[in-house]
C-alpha cells in the first residue's frame, strides 16, 4: 500500500515538473518571438495619399479622340500617391493621374512644387498618366483647371509623405488573361504580348495591409469618342472591386506600363473612324475589363511577402530619341493613295445598302490611314534630317529586389517585355507614359507592317533599342 501511495507521489511530481517546464517553454518562446517582432520592426516608412482631378466645370475638352467637349462626369479621376522612405532617407515617390496625357510643362511643375514642399529630390518623383481616353485636354483646358490639376497632384505626394509611417512592402505578379489585347493583331488572335500585372503590397508596421497597386500595359480606353463623361476607364472597376473586396479605407492604385499596341479589344484604325463595335465601347463592357483584374490580384496578394528594411536606390538620366527620316512611300505616291481611297469610299458609299457596315467600315479606315501616311511623307519630305528629341527623362527605383524603370510616351509592349526579360531582376516592371512626351514608339519589326500607330509616327525605328539599352543602363545605376 505504501508503495502504490510512492508511484502516485512520484507521478504526480513528474507531472508537476512537466507543467513547470511547460510553462517556461511557452514563456521562453513568446519572449523569443517578442525579441524577433522588436528586431524586425520596419526600417522604412510608406506613405500613402489621394486626391480628386476631376475638373470641377462642366464643357471641358477631352482627350483622347476627335475634339470633344464633357458633359459630365461618370466616376471621379484621381491622383494617388506611394511614398517610400528608406532608412538612409532615400525616397522615392509614385504618383499615378488618371488622364490620357499631359506636357512636359506640368510634370516639371508638379515635381518642383512637390521638392519646395517636401525637399524629396525631383528626380526621385515618378509621375505616369493612366492614359483613360475619358479624361480632360489638359493644354486646352481653362486655366482654372489647369492650375487646379497642379494643386491636387502635389497635394496628393505631400499628403502621402506628411502621413508616412514605418510599414512594409513587398512585390509580386500575376498573369491577367482577356483584358488587353493586341489591336495590331486582332485577326491574328490578338494575344497581349506581355499580360503580367505586377502587384505591390504595403502594410503598416503590424502587418495590417493598407494599400495595393497594379501594374499593367492597356489602354483605358473602352469608352471611345462618343463617351462625353469624365471616367478612368476600366480601373474605375478594378479599383472599386478590390476595394470591395478588400475594405473602403484600403488605398488601391493603378500604374500604367508599356501599352502602345494593347487595347481592350477593337483596332485602332476603327475606333478612329468611329465604327460601331457591337456593345463593346460601353460602361458595362468596360465593368467587364476592369473585373478581370481582380481575382488574379486577390490570389496573388496571398503570395507576396513584405520587407520593412529593403535598400532603396533611385537613378535618373535623358535620353534622345531619334527622329523618323523614311517613308514607306514618296509624298506624290502617298496623295495618290489617298486619293483613290477617297474616290473609292465615296463609290461604296452609294452601295451602302447593299455591302454592309463593316464592309463600308473597312474602306473608312483605308482613307484614314491613307491620310497617316500623307502626313508622314510629308513631314519627311519637309525635313529629312530631323533632330531627335533630346533630353526625355528616364527614371529607375531599385526597392530590395525589384526594380521599376520608366518608359516615355506610349511604347508598345513588346519593348517593355525586352527590358523585363534582360534586367538582372527577377522582378523587373515598367512604368508607361512617365516622360510628358506623346506619341507611339513601335518596335523596328512593326514598320514594315505600317498602320494606324507607325505610319503617322514621327519617331525612328531605331528608338527602340535606344530604350532597351537606356533601360539596360539605369538598371545598372540602382544596381552599384
Amino acid at each position: 500500500m505504501k508503495k502504490i501511495k510512492n508511484l502516485k507521489h512520484n507521478k504526480f511530481f513528474r507531472q508537476f515538473v512537466l507543467n513547470i517546464l511547460v510553462s517556461f517553454l511557452i514563456i521562453f518562446m513568446v519572449l523569443s518571438f517578442d525579441g524577433c517582432s522588436r528586431q524586425e520592426a520596419p526600417k522604412i516608412k510608406v506613405g500613402l495619399g489621394e486626391a480628386v482631378i476631376t475638373p470641377q466645370m462642366d464643357n471641358v475638352p477631352m482627350r483622347g479622340y476627335a475634339a470633344r467637349n464633357s458633359t459630365g462626369v461618370h466616376d471621379d479621376l484621381y491622383a494617388r500617391s506611394l511614398v517610400i522612405e528608406g532608412e538612409d532617407g532615400t525616397t522615392a515617390v509614385f504618383l499615378t493621374l488618371a488622364l490620357c496625357n499631359m506636357n512636359l510643362q506640368y510634370y516639371e511643375q508638379i515635381r518642383s512644387e512637390i521638392n519646395q514642399k517636401t525637399k524629396i529630390p525631383v528626380e526621385n518623383i515618378i509621375i505616369s498618366c493612366t492614359h483613360t481616353h475619358s479624361g480632360p485636354y489638359v493644354r486646352s483646358a481653362p486655366e482654372e483647371y489647369r492650375k487646379y490639376l497642379v494643386d491636387r497632384s502635389v497635394a496628393s505626394v505631400v499628403d502621402a509623405w506628411n502621413n508616412r509611417i514605418p510599414g512594409r512592402i513587398g512585390f509580386g505578379s500575376t498573369q491577367v488573361m482577356g483584358l488587353g489585347m493586341n489591336d495590331r493583331r486582332m485577326l491574328h488572335g490578338g494575344m497581349h504580348p506581355d499580360p503580367e500585372a505586377a502587384i505591390i503590397k504595403i502594410e503598416n508596421e503590424k502587418g495590417k495591409l493598407i494599400g495595393v497597386a497594379f501594374n499593367f500595359g492597356c489602354h483605358p480606353s473602352t469608352l471611345d469618342l462618343h463617351n462625353l463623361q469624365f471616367t478612368e476607364d476600366w480601373p474605375y472597376y478594378s479599383i472599386k472591386g478590390l476595394k470591395e473586396a478588400l475594405g473602403e479605407d484600403i488605398w488601391i492604385a493603378y500604374y500604367q506600363s508599356a501599352q502602345g499596341d494593347v487595347k481592350v479589344g477593337y483596332t485602332a484604325e476603327l475606333s478612329a473612324v468611329g465604327a460601331y463595335m457591337y456593345g463593346l465601347r460601353t460602361f458595362e463592357y468596360a465593368e467587364y475589363k476592369g473585373g478581370l483584374m481582380i481575382d488574379p490580384v486577390l490570389k496573388a496578394l496571398d503570395t507576396i511577402t513584405t520587407s520593412g528594411d529593403p535598400e532603396i536606390k533611385v537613378s535618373q538620366h535623358t535620353i534622345d530619341l531619334p527622329r523618323r527620316k523614311t517613308s514607306p512611300v514618296t509624298l506624290k505616291e502617298a496623295i495618290k493613295i489617298q486619293k483613290d481611297a477617297n474616290e473609292k469610299l465615296a463609290e461604296m458609299e452609294k452601295i451602302a445598302d447593299r455591302i454592309g457596315k463593316r464592309v463600308l467600315d473597312s474602306y473608312r479606315v483605308d482613307v484614314f490611314l491613307a491620310d497617316r501616311l500623307v502626313s508622314g511623307a510629308r513631314r519627311v519630305e519637309q525635313n529629312p534630317n530631323p533632330e531627335p528629341l533630346t533630353d526625355v527623362w528616364q527614371q529607375a527605383v531599385r526597392i530590395g529586389d525589384t526594380v521599376f524603370v520608366t518608359f516615355p510616351n506610349e511604347v508598345f509592349t513588346e519593348i517593355g517585355k525586352a527590358v523585363k526579360d534582360q534586367s538582372p531582376y527577377e522582378k523587373t516592371y515598367v512604368i508607361g507614359l512617365a516622360s510628358g512626351y506623346s506619341g507611339y514608339i513601335p518596335t523596328k519589326a512593326e514598320y514594315l507592317e505600317g498602320g494606324y500607330a507607325v505610319d503617322g509616327n514621327g519617331f525612328g525605328e531605331e528608338c527602340e533599342q535606344v530604350i532597351i539599352d537606356s533601360s539596360r543602363k539605369i538598371i545598372a545605376h540602382v544596381t552599384e
